[in-house]
């Protein structure tokens, strides 16, 4: 029985955006850490890919997105002030969207860029075309502050998703994801939680346990139950862990501990021991 992904439908697909990640100049680890975020706060990341700076890729890849409704679609890069940060305009153009310049972004630019100027000698901080590129919104965008950086983020109701899009350097998004974006996680994704059990046993051989982990898979079927190799404590051991996401913490715990119960019943009648458990 394969693990039910159906539980909660809450769902949430990832894009990273940027030629510079398609040719190796620059490793995507914005994705792994919303992952792990997005995890953590409960719900299921489905998707996740890397697009060029290309109008038509970004909007096919961002309609196919829609097409299959998640609660949240997050893009990281594309919005700073350079000719090929074109994540605004190619969400405008996919959405059939007009683009307006924004009052509340023009005025967080201009700030940013002052405050720049204080710090750094001989800097200009006056709104050019170039970065008053970075206040042009399509119609309909809530506009979110970004404390780190120039370039302000958005969200935006798409059917029934919301489509965020935040900036690709790493220190903005993660400003951005821990201030101005937890409301909009809040009523999208929700406050929920993420339960993981690692049982570390005393033997290999995951073939031989297969059956026993199949079996609690078909019994608990809310519960990802999975076997895998690792180093734990400098030594090669085989752990198999159990987890889950969900808005209701305690429900997703009780779930997790009920399905390790019947896992770890089937271990020991094959003769394994467990060395511990680890949340």
């Amino acid at each position: 029985m394969a693990y039910n992904t159906n539980h909660n439908n809450n769902f949430v697909e990832i894009y990273a955006i940027g030629n510079e990640l398609l040719v190796g100049q620059v490793l995507d680890t914005n994705t792994h850490w919303l992952i792990r975020n997005i995890t953590a706060a409960g719900a299921q990341v489905r998707r996740t890919a890397m697009i060029r700076d290309d109008y038509d890729d970004i909007g096919e890849q961002l309609l196919a997105a829609i097409a299959r409704q998640p609660k949240l679609i997050i893009t990281t890069g594309g919005l700073g002030p350079t000719d090929d940060d074109m994540t605004y305009r190619a969400v405008a153009r996919a959405l059939n969207l007009e683009q307006y310049e924004d009052a509340y972004a023009i005025e967080m630019i201009r700030q940013r860029y002052e405050y720049l100027a204080t710090v750094r000698p001989n800097f200009d901080p006056s709104l050019t075309e170039s970065r008053r590129k970075m206040a042009l919104f399509p119609r309909g965008a809530e506009i979110l502050a970004n404390g780190a950086g120039a370039a302000p983020a958005m969200a935006l109701a798409v059917g029934a998703s919301i489509l965020v899009c935040l900036p690709g350097v790493p220190v903005e998004m993660k400003d951005i994801y821990a201030t101005s974006l937890q409301p909009v996680l809040a009523r999208t994704i929700g406050t929920g939680g993420y339960v993981e059990r690692n049982i570390i046993l005393d033997k290999g051989d995951e073939s031989r346990i297969a059956p026993v982990l199949l079996a609690a898979q078909a019994s608990h079927g809310t519960v990802y139950i999975k076997s895998r190799g690792q180093m734990v404590e400098g030594t090669q051991r085989l752990t198999v862990v159990l987890s889950r996401g969900g808005n209701d913490l305690a429900t997703v715990r009780n779930s997790v501990i009920m399905a390790e119960a019947e896992v770890v019943a089937g271990l020991e009648a094959l003769g394994y021991g467990i060395l511990k458990v680890v949340e």
